[in-house]
């Protein structure tokens, strides 16, 4: 209900819609709420390009909020919350020295929660540029699969004078996700053989 009511409020605002859209996707982020349903949202809106601009921006500045908040004012408190992360301690001497190849990867690969995580790399041994850098890449293409499917879900409930068959939409969308699904593999795999080097 939340959802549909939000994205009325958008449509409702006009150009100003999505400046509050990424306020809003900046606010969840920053308090570690799942913006799954946020970022499709942007795609149902805004389209594939805008959409994911506009998510990439927020959530590239709650990333780096995150980051320097965990790494100063909460850091006694995320390393309480890093004892229930013993995959996460395992890395953190690796991320130190790989910096953003590592980042990459983590970001690509669906180990740890996004919003949350930001805070736990502040408390780790990575430096921020290559943390930012890094996350902001890996990122991207899980957040561009994410828009395109709100955009799929707007073309095939409203449809309209430039909407394709919906087997192109869905056929994209499969392909894109599988060819995801198997950079996300290859960047799990890489990551597990880093945490068993060093147990």
């Amino acid at each position: 209900a939340f959802y549909f009511w939000f994205v009325k409020t958008v449509e409702s605002m006009g150009p100003l819609g999505a400046f509050y859209f990424w306020f809003v996707y900046l606010m969840a982020d920053l308090l570690a709420i799942p913006a799954f349903p946020l970022t499709a949202s942007a795609g149902y809106l805004f389209g594939v390009v805008k959409g994911t601009a506009i998510v990439l921006a927020a959530a590239s500045i709650a990333a780096a909020a995150s980051f320097i908040i965990g790494r100063t004012l909460l850091r006694s408190y995320v390393e309480e919350i890093l004892e229930g992360y013993p995959e996460f301690k395992k890395i953190d001497n690796a991320i130190g020295k790989e910096g953003f190849k590592l980042m990459l990867l983590l970001r690509l690969s669906p180990i740890f929660p996004f919003a949350l995580s930001n805070y736990l790399y502040g408390a780790s041994k990575i430096q921020f540029w290559p943390y930012f850098f890094g996350t902001m890449l890996g990122f991207t293409p899980g957040t561009i699969a994410y828009v395109y499917g709100g955009e799929i879900g707007k073309a095939l409930t409203i449809g309209g004078s430039s909407a394709q068959p919906w087997y192109i939409y869905l056929g994209g969308f499969a392909l894109f996700g599988a060819f995801l699904k198997i950079i996300a593999d290859v960047a799990t795999g890489i990551i597990e053989d880093i945490q068993d080097e060093e147990e």
